[in-house]
């Protein structure tokens, strides 16, 4: 009996419809390697490597006569990221144009890979096919985009992960509802915001963002707030004029959480808003709850309009919760709500 445990898989294709485990992968390279070592070649191998080396120099000659040929399979691309920032962002893009002409579907998606690294665009790289993914090969933030472009969402159906494009605007041009943005990070009126509220034109998001973060105005600042936010970070404006979605651990600056609109419906749990936060100018409508949220002076409506909802451990770092109990109407109540002096109230 052989004191390598290489044992061979069934015959064909995927035969065990799965990928090699771990310790199918472990066993096999071991098995490799003693049969290097016990064929006698490595003498063989020796003179194999400095041919090798010898054809590298000829290439490296010719190195800008290289085709772009990615490392790939039936269902993704990886873009190494071992060129210059110029170099890398062409590599992606090429990549990102072969995977679509696989025409993935919701049933068969295509995955380009990146590695980490810094990719300079100096127009936009343009997502706008759906069921492609895009992703960091290691699932951190570490893929930066530099250069005057930026990243722009044009399509529902994808999943994008990993991304951090600075101080720009991570752009999302619709509601997108079947699209996860999960670990990126854009400036001021990234994920669908909009400052301009002269024009106004409000974005509905209504996607799933996750370990994201954005500057002023993010997350639908100046629209709808309308999709799935968890552990995202935002500044002033930031979760929308309207909210009515899942918000989970989620904080944001003066003005967020519905700022100018109602809460219209939704669970919003551990987040923390600034001054005049969680509909500060609206209402609070039924059946939205509101469960160990933090806000600053003016929160909660600020007796400004009616709370058909429920508020639940909910704290003012400044305020008291109880000028808002004229304004709790219907169904809607203030259960041990806690105010700038720790007392609690109910109502």
């Amino acid at each position: 009996m052989s004191q390598y445990p290489f044992t061979t898989r069934n015959t064909g294709p995927n035969a065990k419809g799965s990928a090699l485990t771990i310790n199918e992968l472990d066993n096999s390279l071991l098995f490799l390697s003693s049969s290097l070592i016990s064929s006698g070649s490595v003498n063989d191998l020796s003179q194999s490597v400095v041919e090798l080396t010898a054809e590298v120099l000829i290439l490296s000659q010719s190195i800008n006569e290289i085709e772009f040929h990615p490392l790939s399979g039936s269902n993704y691309i990886f873009v190494e990221a071992n060129g210059t920032p110029i170099q890398n962002s062409g590599y992606l893009t090429s990549s990102y144009d072969l995977a679509k002409l696989t025409n993935p579907t919701g049933s068969d998606r295509f995955s380009v890979l990146l590695g980490p690294g810094y990719y300079e665009f100096n127009s936009d790289f343009i997502i706008d096919t759906e069921y492609i993914d895009v992703v960091s090969l290691t699932g951190d933030r570490d893929v930066y985009i530099t250069g005057s472009g930026t990243i722009v969402i044009i399509a529902d159906n994808v999943y994008v992960k990993g991304i951090d494009v600075g101080s720009k605007n991570f752009t999302i041009t619709g509601s997108f509802p079947n699209t996860i943005i999960k670990n990126c990070k854009g400036g001021d009126e990234s994920f669908g915001g909009d400052s301009n509220s002269s024009s106004f034109n409000p974005f509905t998001m209504a996607g799933t963002f996750i370990d994201c973060e954005g500057g002023d105005y993010s997350f639908a600042g100046n629209g709808f707030a309308y999709g799935t936010f968890i552990n995202c970070i935002g500044g002033d404006y930031s979760f929308g004029n309207f909210c009515d979605g899942i918000f989970t651990n989620c904080g944001g600056g003066n003005n967020s959480f519905a700022y100018q609109g109602n809460i219209e419906g939704g669970l919003i749990e551990n987040c923390t808003g600034g001054e005049q936060s969680f509909a500060f100018n609206g209402s609070i409508i039924s059946p939205s709850v509101l469960k160990n949220c933090t806000g600053g002076y003016g929160s909660f409506t600020d007796a400004n309009g009616a709370i058909e909802g429920l508020l639940q451990n909910c704290k003012l770092n400044s305020g008291n919760f109880s000028a808002l109990t004229s304004s709790v109407t219907g169904n809607g109540g203030i259960r041990e709500c806690i105010n700038d002096d720790n007392t609690a109230i109910n109502s």
